[in-house]
């Protein structure tokens, strides 16, 4: 019962891009006086989105900077008393300043700046460049977060929240483009942490502390050529300031269950050595509802299944992380470290199947689950990094391996009951006992080699060995005795070995940009089914090539075109052949039989005025892998009415989507960030002979909200629409769902403190529902959870907020990692 619920929140979660987006949150500042005005052309036209920038008189230093409206409207709030000057500027405009004004508390109305056509020849003209705040490269967009002006005071999720084509959901999980599963880089390496531990760090780094981030939609060759879902890679700030900092933050969420977490991070850094370190823990109760039913028309006549399920559920989590890097010299590194997790969980299951007609009530299935599980995993980390020279020759080396164990234990009871209500079989009574171990070692080593006229040659190897130990013992319990179930039981060992190397070309000329790699990957697997006697051994290679194009077509203009290939390999478990019934109508198993599903990818983006992004892509997809459900037979009885809910290779899906997003500043204290996504998906398949095609448009749309209440509150609202569908999980056609948040937030301790309050699903209106039909047979579901939420969270940073953070480097395990389950 457990894994069947577990199958069907995947669905959901899989078909909207995001379930719910977390509206964004900043630092707010104590209001100490306030500037206020307005930029405008010679005609008296506004300048949309003006750079603004508050000097100080004396020495024109910096002090903030702010993006005027798309009236031209600007304000800056919390500024201490002193002697100003304020200037304005945009392209294509002369700079325009105020006359010098003090400022000592009071509110201060600026006189309009006017900004004049320059008209100068710029060829006369010393320009020094300024990078903007959005950049598109040949295989990548650049957020340039030094010189945006709207981040300064915040924290790195904050600017990140602001990027072009990023979400955030309720829980804390970042998609890009609506698809999820992005992996994360700090300074070019992954950060090899949970979902959770990657927010956290982010929501804990000052936005001071980050330079860059680099959106990565397409991946180049350098990259695993597993997963489409794309990279982040936030670029730090270089500094040597030295000393210890940290945070700690605690949480509590109310739903119809509780859930708590809580955490610590440290950092310490001196000349040499860098050491640092998390724990986090969390407590989390939860349930999940479905009602499905089934209809099936056959020769025999009409069946039909009212079935309805609650499961109660509770989880708790331990994780930990400490690694040190050692500074040999400035040129080189020595870092290792070391990653721990373990988790429980359980899941008390109730369900009830009315069987019948469709008109009248034959009989009833009752069934009740006891679910426990187990979890813990080792991973640990040796990594060297070496500058060969001071051309930028660089080689980065790294060792790893991990282990994950998990012991599962499932107790099932079914009883049949007659149109009465009464018992009149004793259906069934089983325990399920599954350990699995998985060990994962990698070899990952790369290098880049600098050529003349700013060229760049990268090139790299990578080598990994996965060995699955699965072993699935059911018992039945006959007579008062527990009874080995062979048809049930089954012991399954998997090994995976993939070589992998690529090389990668980067040119920019005047306006062009070029990138072109090619990379190629072998794999040898074999799945070896101890019980069923068997044997798939498999080996296969394969190319994976891309390339980028950039374009600065002029100072408001910048376009992008990419191409890359990609593969997702199915997980292990979902290979292993074993089949399992959830309840007496419905089971689950793995295909030996599955392929990696390639995918091709072409991107087109066009960014204006560094503020709006407007990105259209194309995919074809073939062997998709894709959970579907099947007509089933029962081994021993010979029922039809089974249904099997497996993976397999669906023939192709295309896609091509429309992708908007815009920044926009209302006022001066209210901002949004809108984004729109319009797609259309095709699917074509063949299910027991039977052939299955599926598409429909779709619309995704989320916006955020803002509101900047000074003294150090703002408040936050975000909403989320998904309109109906076919879902890429089940082939699923699904229904509108939408959701709306709302919180507020308040700094404190001096601004190191910060407490939140959030109500996610404010209307409990976050469900899916969908229907799946084939040939003589039809399928409802509906699901619900524990979605409506009050959360209030606190957080408290502590030391030097200038020290840089801790390396964390790519670990080498990130594709192999994702695939276990």
């Amino acid at each position: 019962m457990n894994s069947y619920c577990k199958m069907l929140i995947l669905t959901v979660m899989v078909t909207g891009p995001a379930l719910s987006i977390q509206a964004q949150s900043q630092n707010g500042a104590t209001s100490k006086g306030e500037i206020a005005g307005k930029v405008t052309r010679s005609n008296d036209a506004p300048v949309e989105f003006a750079t603004v920038t508050l000097l100080r008189a004396k020495d024109s230093s910096l002090v903030k900077g702010v993006l005027a409206d798309i009236g031209g409207k600007y304000a800056f709030e919390g500024v201490p008393g002193g002697r100003y000057i304020v200037a304005a500027a945009n392209m294509g405009l002369k700079k325009g300043f105020s006359q010098p004004f003090n400022l000592n508390g009071s509110p201060v109305k600026m006189p309009t700046i006017v900004l004049g056509e320059d008209t100068r020849n710029l060829k006369t003209v010393d320009v020094t460049a300024k990078r903007p705040f959005i950049e598109q490269k040949a295989d990548k967009m650049v957020v340039n977060v030094e010189n945006s002006i709207v981040a300064a005071g915040g924290t790195a999720m904050e600017v990140l929240q602001q990027s072009p084509g990023i979400q955030v959901d309720k829980d804390d999980n970042i998609s890009m483009r609506g698809k999820n599963g992005v992996i994360i880089m700090i300074d070019g390496k992954p950060s090899n942490m949970s979902p959770q531990d990657v927010a956290q760090l982010l929501k804990n780094m000052p936005s001071s502390n980050v330079d860059q981030i680099e959106l990565i939609a397409n991946p180049s060759a350098k990259y695993d050529a597993a997963g489409n879902a794309g990279i982040i890679n936030i670029k730090l700030k270089k500094n040597s300031n030295y000393g210890a900092n940290g945070s700690v933050n605690a949480g509590y969420t109310q739903g119809i269950l509780p859930k708590a977490t809580g955490g610590l991070n440290l950092n310490y850094r001196n000349k040499k050595v860098n050491v640092y370190g998390s724990y986090n823990v969390s407590y989390f109760r939860g349930f999940e509802e479905l009602a499905i039913t089934r209809d099936y028309q056959t020769e025999k006549g009409r069946t039909f299944f009212d079935q309805h399920n609650y499961i109660d559920k509770s989880s708790t989590y331990h994780g930990g992380k400490a690694g040190i890097d050692y500074f040999i010299n400035p040129n080189h590194t020595l870092g290792f470290m070391v990653n721990l997790a373990k988790s429980s969980w359980t899941g008390d299951g109730n369900g009830l199947t009315l069987i019948g007609n469709g008109i009248r009530q034959d009989s009833s299935l009752h069934t009740t689950s006891d679910n426990k599980q187990d979890w813990n995993r080792q991973s640990y980390n040796v990594n060297y990094k070496g500058k060969l020279d001071t051309s930028g020759k660089e080689i980065n080396i790294d060792l790893d391996y991990s282990r994950n164990a998990e012991d599962s234990r499932t107790f099932m009871y079914s009883d049949y009951m007659d149109a009465k209500g009464e018992e009149f079989y004793r259906g069934d009574v089983t325990r399920n006992f599954q350990p699995s171990i998985i060990n994962i070692k990698t070899i990952k080593v790369d290098y880049t080699h600098p050529l003349r006229h700013n060229d760049k040659l990268e090139a790299g190897v990578k080598f990994s060995w996965v060995d699955s130990d699965n072993n699935s013992r059911f018992d039945s319990l006959l007579n008062n005795t527990w009874v080995y179930d062979g048809n049930r039981s089954n012991y399954f060992i998997y090994k995976e070995n993939v070589n992998a190397g690529y090389i990668n070309y980067n040119r920019q000329f005047k306006k062009l940009g070029i990138q072109a790699g090619l990379r190629a990957e072998h794999t040898h697997v074999n799945g070896n089914s101890v019980t069923m006697k068997q044997v798939n051994d498999t080996s296969y290679l394969n190319l994976f090539p891309s390339i980028f194009f950039s374009y600065n077509a002029g100072k408001d203009h910048q376009l992008g075109l990419s191409y890359s290939r990609r593969l997702q390999r199915p997980s292990y478990d979902d290979l292993n052949p074993f089949e399992f019934y959830l309840d007496r109508y419905t089971k689950a198993g793995g295909n030996p039989n599955l392929r990696p599903q390639f995918s091709s990818n072409v991107d087109f983006t066009w960014t204006f005025k560094s503020f709006l992004t407007t990105a259209i892509g194309y995919s074809h997809t073939k062997d998709m892998l894709s959970r579907i459900l099947e007509p089933g037979v029962d081994d021993i009885t010979g029922d039809t009415t089974i249904v099997v809910y497996r993976y397999m290779n669906v023939a192709t899906k295309d896609n091509v989507n429309l992708n908007l997003s815009a920044p926009i500043p209302v006022t001066k204290w209210w901002k949004t960030f809108t984004t729109a996504s319009v797609f259309y998906n095709k699917f074509e398949t063949v299910v027991k002979g039977e052939e299955i095609k599926r598409a429909s448009a779709g619309f995704f749309g989320n916006t955020q909200h803002t509101f900047t209440l000074g003294k150090g509150w703002t408040a936050e609202a975000s909403a989320f629409y998904t309109s109906p569908q076919i879902a890429q999980e089940g082939l699923f056609r699904m229904k509108a769902m939408y959701a709306v948040n709302a919180g507020v937030q308040k700094t404190v301790l001096n601004k190191k403190g910060t407490i939140r309050l959030n109500v996610n699903d404010i209307f409990q209106t976050q469900r899916f529902r969908g229907d799946y039909a084939v040939t003589n047979s039809n399928l409802t579901l509906k699901t619900g959870w524990d979605s409506r939420q009050v959360r209030l969270n606190f957080t408290y940073r502590f030391g030097n907020s200038n020290v840089k953070e801790a390396r964390n480097r790519k670990t080498g395990l990130e594709d192999e990692q994702s695939r276990v389950k």
